[in-house]
């Protein structure tokens, strides 16, 4: 699967979305220490430049990066948080063809041999890149947040631009499997926004 993935990364819905990547890449390999800092490719086998429904975490996991994972952002990624999208997306009815998943911090935070928490600081450099991504989706009418740190940040977007702040947008908890676990009634806030986005969408 990861394979030919990899093999449709420039197709036509998704070569916008991954040329920014590549942009990202470049302008911040100028400054970027550690060379796992990186940002992972959008999937190709959801929406792309077609989303009407833009799910956004708070960084990715290292199971998003090429030297841990898939090397992309993706419900299908082999780890906890991923697991309980896939679950919600068929439980709510919220389909691939109508959705990206991405993260308000576009690039993975290394630390070690972990994933460091997402900070403030993290979400206010990653700003200005997300708002050159916003563009890109010209049918986008409902975010979805998952939590704190994503709906910080996107509230922060809201406020520097009428078109971002004219979306529809909802803040939901984030979906680690801990989250969830400690929290179970968190899953049926996520289920509710998802199943209101997708009648939203028609």
């Amino acid at each position: 699967m990861v394979q030919r993935k990899r093999q449709l990364i420039n197709a036509p819905h998704v070569g916008p979305l991954n040329d920014w990547v590549r942009s990202v890449s470049v302008e911040r390999g100028r400054s970027i220490r550690d060379s796992e800092s990186v940002t992972p490719w959008f999937d190709p086998s959801m929406a792309g430049v077609n989303t009407k429904v833009l799910v956004l975490l708070e960084a990715p996991g290292r199971r998003a990066t090429a030297s841990r994972g898939s090397g992309f952002v993706s419900i299908d990624n082999n780890d906890g948080t991923a697991a309980n999208l896939f679950t919600l997306f068929q439980e709510s009815g919220l389909q691939r063809a109508d959705v990206a998943l991405w993260n308000i911090v576009p690039w993975y935070l290394p630390a070690g041999q972990k994933t460091k928490p997402t900070k403030r600081s993290d979400v206010l450099e990653a700003q200005p890149f997300v708002e050159q991504l916003i563009p890109l989706f010209s049918q986008l009418r409902i975010v979805v947040t998952m939590g704190k740190m994503a709906g910080a940040g996107w509230s922060t977007l809201c406020q520097g631009s009428s078109m971002i702040s004219n979306l529809s947008w909802r803040a939901v908890p984030h979906p680690s499997a801990t989250n969830l676990n400690v929290n179970p009634s968190f899953r049926e806030d996520i289920r509710n926004a998802f199943m209101d986005a997708s009648a939203q969408i028609g």
